[in-house]
């Protein structure tokens, strides 16, 4: 008893200097995504894993229902027709009918001015790794009631039957091009005090980024089938 009695005038300031050092101590935040020109410049110095449509992986089956995926510096690279790029690759569904592919993208960042979005763009192939059809898919935005209803939406056709994979990749073309967007960041990112809360934007397309892709369901058909592609024309009537 006698000893703690002395160690206690010790122990109080130890005690204090404890607790504010936790209460000092920097919180952890999420790294910053890359901006739109590095993430094409370490996309560029990647070192490709593949060279070929047939020595991509195909173990993937194509989700039923949209599925999300991440592509990020860090994802697999392949040179594909001369171009580098990064790449997702399913196996499609045994051939029953005609049917709808959705890709859903997202901006990268929160404040749209500082966005980019992965556009994709789709290849069918047949049971030899040859490609059928290659598509730059258009994307258009939609704001849902739920964050999955929202985003930036485009959809394929696969209607035929000797179309066995579906590659995603992102084009020269692609990264060229952008997708118009009619919603404010506080509507999207629920942010009102945002800077740039008002007006239309024109996001440009990057080599990376937040994808869903999937059979496209009829929960998701709304949202593909009403998306907004570009800006309204003003009617005659109201000149």
């Amino acid at each position: 008893m006698l000893v703690l009695q002395r160690l206690q005038p010790c122990l109080i300031p130890l005690g204090f200097a404890l607790l504010a050092a936790c209460a000092h101590a920097p919180l952890m935040t999420p790294a910053p995504p890359p901006s739109r020109e590095d993430a094409i410049k370490q996309l560029q110095a990647a070192t490709p894993c593949c060279k070929s449509w047939s020595e991509l992986p195909f173990h993937t089956p194509l989700p039923d229902s949209p599925q999300d995926f991440t592509i990020e510096s860090t994802s697999p690279v392949a040179e594909l027709d001369g171009e580098h790029t990064h790449y997702l690759a399913f196996v499609l569904p045994a051939w029953h009918a005609p049917y709808r592919v959705l890709f859903k993208a997202q901006p990268s960042a929160r404040h749209l001015q500082s966005s980019y979005l992965f556009a994709p763009t789709a290849t069918l192939l047949d049971a030899q790794f040859q490609p059928l059809r290659s598509a730059d898919v258009a994307l258009c935005e939609y704001i849902g009631w739920r964050p999955g209803l929202s985003g930036a939406f485009g959809s394929i056709r696969v209607n035929d039957p000797s179309a066995k994979y579906l590659v995603v990749t992102t084009s020269a073309a692609q990264l060229k091009t952008n997708t118009y967007w009619e919603q404010s960041p506080a509507a999207f990112s629920g942010d009102a005090s945002s800077p740039a809360a008002s007006g239309s934007f024109a996001i440009p397309h990057g080599p990376d980024g937040n994808v869903s892709v999937g059979v496209l369901t009829s929960s998701y058909r709304g949202a593909v089938d009403n998306a907004i592609c570009g800006k309204p024309k003003q009617s005659t009537l109201l000149r």
